[in-house]
């Protein structure tokens, strides 16, 4: 006959398992862990949930709920968070000193009486480093310092929580600067600490890309804060999208002593907001320092060259003056000399038409003799002939020299003016063209008889 098992209840095999783990396990143990959930109840107790990862997989190996209960955490929490400049967050890894509990209806858990904040530093910069070094293999780590900004950039995209003081710091400092600078500046809304952070910056810097033509850099700015509120600004997403973002991001994130990855690859990283509008401030005023002196150069290279332009146009008038001068007297000696050689010339067409008629003279008596005994009518005709030739050659010569004497009366320069014509001049210089007198000009008007002066008004 088979013996009859004991049997056990629920209840039972649980507080057997208690009072089990309660007889072998009741030291309290260093466990290392990572934080997955947590959460503050408002009695004061703090709920975690640890669990453990392959390293090569990252696969949960291992997973227990923890519990600090309120009369620890109200000394752990800020002992942890003061020393590590970080809060107690999911995806932390902790080394916590916990006991192991069992409880019939709630099961397996540990209560953690104490922590060790520098083991969580050491793991945090290695993360750090982690990251870092993984940018860097990335190619991307440099990236946005080695953006260009802009000569004098004003139009800035504002990533912050509209409600962060630091957002109205900024706002403030920019746009009431002293020297009345005008800036515009658009805010992109984001949540800037806790879970939601990393995610939430992302989004916002695509909202900015997609209109990227409106801005000249990116300021990414909150409010002071614990240093545990700055971890979303280790993390590998933010600090690669802000190191490959097309414009130049300039950090700052309301932390005096902490440098977070974020900080590293942005174009350039300042301690609060307030430095930051004090930064761009500074930009526009050595923009407009650049702007005057490049203005008193103009002004000075401008004087220059107007001195020397009007030294050259003295130099141009005395020149032109000079050559008009030889001009009008070349052409007055060739009118003298034309004028003084037309009785001679006329003298030379005179001598030459009575040589004409000369020979025809001598050719008359010639043929009058040969032909002594023509008829009548033969020498009627030839001196019909002869005095109408005589008279057209003297006519056509008399026309000849009446020409050159009206050419040479009217190349007379007193005959052109007595005709009602003028001679305008500026300082001696012919005018030809309206457009050489101006307001104020000192004109000479020269008259067959004289000359008056006057004065454009």
């Amino acid at each position: 006959m088979v013996e009859k098992q004991k049997t056990y209840s629920l209840k039972e095999l649980n507080l057997l398992v208690k009072e089990t783990l309660s007889q072998y396990l009741s030291q309290a143990y260093w466990i290392v862990g990572e934080i997955s959930e947590i959460k503050e109840h408002y009695s004061g107790h703090c709920y975690l949930e640890l669990i453990q990862k392959d390293e090569e997989s990252d696969n949960i190996v291992a997973r227990a709920r923890a519990t600090i209960w309120s009369y620890s955490y109200r000394m752990l929490k800020p002992y942890f968070e003061s020393t590590t400049g970080r809060k107690l967050s999911p995806g932390l890894k902790v080394m916590v000193l916990a006991q192991v509990s069992f409880h019939e209806v709630y099961g397996y858990s540990l209560n953690i009486t104490d922590i060790e904040p520098t083991f969580t530093i050491g793991d945090l910069e290695l993360k750090r480093r982690e990251t870092i070094n993984r940018l860097i293999a990335d190619g991307v780590f440099d990236m946005n310092r080695e953006q260009t900004l802009d000569l004098l950039p004003n139009r800035v995209a504002v990533i912050s929580s509209p409600q962060a003081a630091g957002y109205e710091d900024f706002r403030k400092q920019l746009l009431g600067n002293k020297a009345r600078y005008r800036f515009s500046i658009k805010l992109f809304e984001a949540v800037m600490q806790g879970e939601d952070a990393e995610n939430s910056i992302i989004q916002a810097l695509s909202n900015i890309y997609n209109e990227i033509d409106r801005f000249d850099l990116v300021a990414i700015v909150r409010g002071g804060g614990a240093s545990a509120d700055l971890s979303c600004f280790d993390s590998y997403s933010i600090a690669s999208h802000i190191a490959q973002f097309p414009l130049p991001v300039i950090t700052g994130i309301g932390h005096e002593k902490d440098t977070t990855v974020a900080d590293l690859v942005a174009f350039k990283a300042v301690k609060t907001p307030t430095a930051l509008a004090e930064y761009l401030i500074d930009l526009a005023s050595e923009a407009e320092q650049l702007y005057l002196t490049l203005l008193d150069s103009l002004v000075e290279l401008s004087t220059s060259y107007t001195e020397s332009s009007k030294s050259q146009l003295i130099v141009y008038a005395d020149q032109l003056k000079s050559a008009s001068q030889l001009t009008v007297f070349h052409h007055k000696n060739r009118l003298t000399k034309t004028w003084s050689s037309l009785p001679v010339l006329a003298k030379f067409y005179m001598f030459k038409s009575l040589s004409q008629v000369q020979g025809l003279k001598e050719q008359v008596k010639s043929a009058t003799e040969n032909y002594i005994n023509t008829p009548k009518i033969a020498i009627e005709k030839y001196q019909k002939d002869l005095k109408k030739f005589t008279l057209q050659t003297i006519s056509a010569n008399k026309q000849k020299v009446d020409f050159f004497g009206r050419l040479i009366e009217t190349m007379n320069p007193i005959n052109t003016l007595k005709k009602g014509f003028t001679i305008t001049m500026i300082d001696g210089k012919t005018i030809k063209n309206a457009s050489e007198i101006g307001k104020g000009s000192l004109l000479t008007t020269k008259f067959w008889d004289g000359e008056i002066k006057s004065v454009v008004k």
